[in-house]
Protein backbone atom coordinates (compact mmCIF):
# COMPACT_ATOMS: atom_id res chain seq x y z
CA UNK A 1 0.00 0.00 0.00
CA UNK A 2 1.19 3.55 -0.97
CA UNK A 3 1.86 5.89 1.45
CA UNK A 4 -0.40 8.61 1.79
CA UNK A 5 2.12 11.50 2.18
CA UNK A 6 4.39 10.29 -0.81
CA UNK A 7 0.69 10.37 -2.95
CA UNK A 8 -0.63 13.07 -2.08
CA UNK A 9 2.40 15.25 -1.65
CA UNK A 10 4.07 14.50 -5.29
CA UNK A 11 4.83 17.62 -6.90
CA UNK A 12 5.68 18.32 -10.54
CA UNK A 13 9.23 19.59 -11.75
CA UNK A 14 9.00 23.61 -12.27
CA UNK A 15 9.40 22.48 -15.96
CA UNK A 16 6.38 20.57 -16.35
CA UNK A 17 4.13 23.37 -14.43
CA UNK A 18 5.31 25.79 -16.89
CA UNK A 19 4.59 23.40 -20.04
CA UNK A 20 1.11 23.30 -18.57
CA UNK A 21 0.65 27.03 -17.59
CA UNK A 22 1.80 27.86 -21.23
CA UNK A 23 -0.92 25.23 -22.93
CA UNK A 24 -4.20 26.09 -24.50
CA UNK A 25 -6.59 25.10 -21.41
CA UNK A 26 -9.16 26.71 -19.32
CA UNK A 27 -8.43 27.20 -15.57
CA UNK A 28 -10.86 27.99 -13.28
CA UNK A 29 -11.12 30.83 -10.96
CA UNK A 30 -12.30 31.56 -8.10
CA UNK A 31 -12.84 35.20 -6.04
CA UNK A 32 -14.15 36.35 -3.14
CA UNK A 33 -18.02 37.31 -2.78
CA UNK A 34 -18.88 39.62 -0.64
CA UNK A 35 -20.82 36.73 2.21
CA UNK A 36 -17.41 35.18 2.19
CA UNK A 37 -18.48 32.52 -0.35
CA UNK A 38 -16.13 31.62 -3.07
CA UNK A 39 -17.05 32.61 -6.77
CA UNK A 40 -15.72 30.33 -9.69
CA UNK A 41 -15.86 30.52 -12.99
CA UNK A 42 -14.39 28.72 -16.15
CA UNK A 43 -11.70 31.44 -18.25
CA UNK A 44 -8.93 30.95 -21.21
CA UNK A 45 -6.10 32.32 -19.42
CA UNK A 46 -2.63 33.93 -20.20
CA UNK A 47 0.49 33.39 -17.68
CA UNK A 48 3.39 35.95 -18.38
CA UNK A 49 6.05 37.18 -15.68
CA UNK A 50 5.13 34.86 -12.83
CA UNK A 51 1.16 35.96 -13.42
CA UNK A 52 -1.91 34.83 -14.40
CA UNK A 53 -4.49 36.87 -16.58
CA UNK A 54 -7.85 36.32 -17.60
CA UNK A 55 -10.58 38.80 -19.61
CA UNK A 56 -13.83 39.24 -18.39
CA UNK A 57 -16.78 42.21 -18.88
CA UNK A 58 -16.39 44.88 -15.80
CA UNK A 59 -20.02 44.08 -15.26
CA UNK A 60 -19.69 40.32 -14.14
CA UNK A 61 -19.16 39.14 -10.35
CA UNK A 62 -15.48 37.53 -11.41
CA UNK A 63 -14.35 41.21 -12.14
CA UNK A 64 -16.65 43.23 -9.45
CA UNK A 65 -15.01 40.59 -7.04
CA UNK A 66 -11.28 40.92 -7.77
CA UNK A 67 -11.81 44.96 -7.37
CA UNK A 68 -13.87 45.05 -4.06
CA UNK A 69 -11.75 42.65 -2.42
CA UNK A 70 -8.60 42.37 -4.21
CA UNK A 71 -8.19 38.45 -4.20
CA UNK A 72 -8.31 35.63 -6.71
CA UNK A 73 -6.97 32.07 -7.26
CA UNK A 74 -6.94 30.24 -10.41
CA UNK A 75 -6.28 26.01 -11.34
CA UNK A 76 -5.01 24.48 -13.99
CA UNK A 77 -5.23 20.54 -14.98
CA UNK A 78 -3.41 19.22 -17.97
CA UNK A 79 -0.79 17.08 -18.96
CA UNK A 80 3.32 17.58 -19.18
CA UNK A 81 5.26 15.78 -22.61
CA UNK A 82 6.29 13.63 -19.97
CA UNK A 83 3.25 11.98 -19.26
CA UNK A 84 2.27 13.01 -15.90
CA UNK A 85 -0.61 15.17 -15.01
CA UNK A 86 -0.94 18.09 -13.00
CA UNK A 87 -2.65 20.51 -11.18
CA UNK A 88 -1.39 23.51 -10.58
CA UNK A 89 -3.26 26.87 -8.52
CA UNK A 90 -1.94 30.14 -7.58
CA UNK A 91 -3.48 32.60 -5.28
CA UNK A 92 -3.20 36.22 -4.66
CA UNK A 93 -4.14 39.60 -5.32
CA UNK A 94 -5.71 40.72 -8.17
CA UNK A 95 -5.82 44.20 -10.04
CA UNK A 96 -8.82 44.52 -12.68
CA UNK A 97 -7.00 46.16 -15.92
CA UNK A 98 -8.91 49.16 -17.74
CA UNK A 99 -8.36 51.05 -20.92
CA UNK A 100 -5.53 50.27 -23.35
CA UNK A 101 -3.38 48.18 -21.00
CA UNK A 102 -6.61 45.62 -20.75
CA UNK A 103 -7.39 45.53 -24.71
CA UNK A 104 -3.69 44.70 -25.60
CA UNK A 105 -3.70 42.19 -22.92
CA UNK A 106 -6.80 40.69 -24.13
CA UNK A 107 -5.60 40.72 -27.30
CA UNK A 108 -2.49 38.61 -26.51
CA UNK A 109 -4.48 36.51 -24.81
CA UNK A 110 -6.74 35.35 -27.18
CA UNK A 111 -3.69 34.93 -29.51
CA UNK A 112 -3.12 31.55 -27.23
CA UNK A 113 -6.19 30.59 -28.45
CA UNK A 114 -7.29 31.61 -31.75
CA UNK A 115 -5.88 30.85 -34.76
CA UNK A 116 -4.73 33.85 -36.46
CA UNK A 117 -6.75 34.68 -39.32
CA UNK A 118 -10.15 35.00 -36.90
CA UNK A 119 -8.23 36.89 -34.24
CA UNK A 120 -9.05 40.58 -35.51
CA UNK A 121 -12.69 39.33 -35.72
CA UNK A 122 -13.01 38.09 -32.00
CA UNK A 123 -11.43 40.96 -31.03
CA UNK A 124 -14.38 42.96 -32.53
CA UNK A 125 -16.90 40.77 -31.23
CA UNK A 126 -15.28 40.15 -27.56
CA UNK A 127 -13.58 43.41 -27.57
CA UNK A 128 -16.25 45.69 -26.83
CA UNK A 129 -17.76 42.60 -24.35
CA UNK A 130 -14.74 41.90 -22.40
CA UNK A 131 -13.89 45.23 -21.06
CA UNK A 132 -11.25 44.07 -18.55
CA UNK A 133 -8.37 42.18 -17.98
CA UNK A 134 -7.75 40.43 -14.05
CA UNK A 135 -3.97 40.51 -13.47
CA UNK A 136 -3.45 37.94 -10.49
CA UNK A 137 -0.53 37.72 -8.95
CA UNK A 138 -0.12 34.71 -6.95
CA UNK A 139 1.68 34.94 -3.54
CA UNK A 140 1.63 31.35 -3.16
CA UNK A 141 1.75 28.71 -5.42
CA UNK A 142 0.62 24.97 -5.35
CA UNK A 143 1.11 22.11 -7.31
CA UNK A 144 0.00 18.06 -7.27
CA UNK A 145 0.48 15.40 -9.80
CA UNK A 146 -1.19 12.23 -10.05
CA UNK A 147 1.47 10.30 -11.30
CA UNK A 148 2.02 8.79 -8.11
CA UNK A 149 -1.27 7.53 -7.24
CA UNK A 150 -1.94 6.44 -11.03
CA UNK A 151 1.15 3.96 -10.87
CA UNK A 152 -0.27 2.71 -7.60
CA UNK A 153 -3.59 2.10 -9.34
CA UNK A 154 -2.04 0.52 -12.30
CA UNK A 155 -0.48 -1.97 -10.15
CA UNK A 156 -4.20 -2.93 -8.77
CA UNK A 157 -5.52 -3.09 -12.49
CA UNK A 158 -5.82 -5.85 -15.03
CA UNK A 159 -6.31 -3.57 -17.74
CA UNK A 160 -4.52 0.10 -18.52
CA UNK A 161 -5.38 2.51 -16.24
CA UNK A 162 -6.85 5.04 -18.71
CA UNK A 163 -9.18 2.40 -19.79
CA UNK A 164 -10.90 1.73 -16.83
CA UNK A 165 -12.93 4.62 -16.73
CA UNK A 166 -16.21 5.29 -18.15
CA UNK A 167 -16.61 7.66 -21.08
CA UNK A 168 -17.91 11.21 -20.31
CA UNK A 169 -21.41 12.05 -20.83
CA UNK A 170 -20.43 14.92 -22.63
Amino acid sequence: MADPKQVYRAHPTPDEIAEVLAKRLVATVGTLNEDGSIHLAYVIFLHHDGRMYFETSSVTRKARNAERRGWASMIVQGRASTGRSLMVAGEGTARVLRGAEAHDLNHRLRAKYIKPGALDGFDRAWGPLDDVAVEVTPGRWRSWTGSVLHEQTQKELAVAYADAWLPDDG
